[in-house]
């Protein structure tokens, strides 16, 4: 196709790449170099399945494309097409989802997925605006260097050979990154609203229950518009922004490891779980949330919400397992007894377990990212609230 031979390939030596021998003298500046020049041929790639005339084989080639990235198209028995990442590419929520709901929250549950999708495309092609395209390719820039040339600065004062980054310029990198995506969820919402309403107005999302003032309708909004942002401006600086986090909670990341290590093998009982609420299944449906919606996802929205999930999971466990327990009545029958309810002090013991039995890598650093990137608005609700009890359990 024309339109995809118009864009440029890469040109620079690509050692190790397609079978290559590798290079090691390449520098680290030459190497982010070829990623960024890939990184911009395959986003304009992809972008042709949007931009391009619509074409027979369209469905094809997006099929392909899909494949290439590591994601796989799934058509199951009621013709609904849906993606399975490959192990080697970070997970989403669907991943570590056990639970089957009923048929109505079932039906309820595909028309939030279909709208979230059908606004994400929406903002999607607002960032194939040209202006809007220099705009975030701009930032981008800027923030790498700016970030390239503190690393260098601290590398050079240090004389260990351990990179050393201060925490405070860290959070405060990572901060001005996070201003920018939220101004540019904002404007979204706002400029857009009438677009993301009429949207949601078709027939396709009829089974999607909201509530009178439109709360759920507008937390829908705010979820997709914050996720497909954070798309266009984390992911491309994440390599940079985790390194940079990476280096300055080294020490007490490593610290941490031996500590979980240590705690690993540990029982319930060890961490103060009271009787009542030690889980049969050691809680490893609220690990795995954690170890792969937190510790494998990529984007810092996606993780928040995994964690707000492994505490909901704790409280659903809970009362599947412990709701009622078989006792011997006067007469040697069986009656069935509610157990005392979970509450605020039961909790963290169990969060801490969980943590500890997840083993997430590096979760200092992945504290600060969370603590730093998460949306504003969120921060004095649940989300918020279950991210203070993930820090609390990661310092306990």
């Amino acid at each position: 196709d024309k339109s995809i031979s118009e864009i440029p390939f890469p040109s620079m030596g690509w050692a190790g790449f397609a079978g290559m021998t590798s290079d090691a003298s390449d520098s680290a500046s030459t190497k982010e170099t070829r990623r960024s020049q890939l990184e911009y041929f395959l986003r304009r790639v992809f972008s042709g399945v949007y931009r391009g005339r619509l074409h027979p084989y369209l469905a094809e080639v997006a099929v392909h494309l899909q494949t290439f990235v590591g994601c796989d198209t799934v058509l199951s028995d009621d013709n609904d097409i849906s993606l399975t990442l490959n192990n080697q590419v970070a997970i989403s929520e669907a991943t570590y989802c056990t639970r089957t709901p009923d048929a109505s929250s079932e039906q309820e549950r595909n028309a939030r997925l279909h709208l979230k999708r059908s606004i994400q495309r929406c903002v999607y092609r607002l960032f194939l605006l040209p202006s809007v395209e220099n705009l975030l390719s701009q930032f981008i820039d800027a923030a790498k260097k700016k970030v390239v040339s503190e690393t260098t600065a601290s590398s050079k004062k240090n004389q260990s050979n351990h990179l050393k980054v201060d925490k405070d310029k860290a959070t405060d990198d990572v901060e001005k990154i996070r201003e920018f995506i939220d101004s540019v969820q904002e404007l979204i919402l706002e400029g857009c609203e009438d677009d993301l309403i009429s949207i949601s107005q078709r027939r396709d999302f009829a089974a999607l229950k909201d509530d009178c003032d439109n709360t759920k309708r507008d937390e829908l909004f705010r979820e997709a518009v914050r996720e497909q942002v954070e798309i266009e401006v984390y992911v491309p600086l994440r390599s940079t922004i985790s390194k940079h986090l990476v280096y300055a909670w080294l020490n007490d990341d490593v610290e941490m490891k031996h500590k979980m290590k240590a705690l690993s093998k540990k029982p319930q009982s060890f961490f103060r779980i009271h009787p009542e609420h030690r889980s049969p299944s050691e809680w490893k449906s609220v690990s795995t949330i954690l170890k792969e919606g937190v510790g494998r996802s990529t984007l810092p929205c996606v993780k928040l919400r995994a964690i707000v999930d492994a505490a909901k999971e704790i409280t659903k466990l809970d009362s599947e397992e412990r709701s009622y327990v078989p006792e011997e009545s006067f007469f040697d029958g069986k009656v069935v007894t509610k157990t005392k309810a979970l509450g605020a002090d039961d909790f963290l013991p169990i969060f801490i377990f969980c943590f500890v039995r997840a083993d997430i890598e590096r979760p200092s650093a992945l504290c600060a990212l969370l603590q730093t990137m998460c949306d504003p608005a969120l921060l004095n609700g649940e989300t918020g609230y279950y991210l203070a009890s993930f820090y609390a359990a990661m310092t306990h």
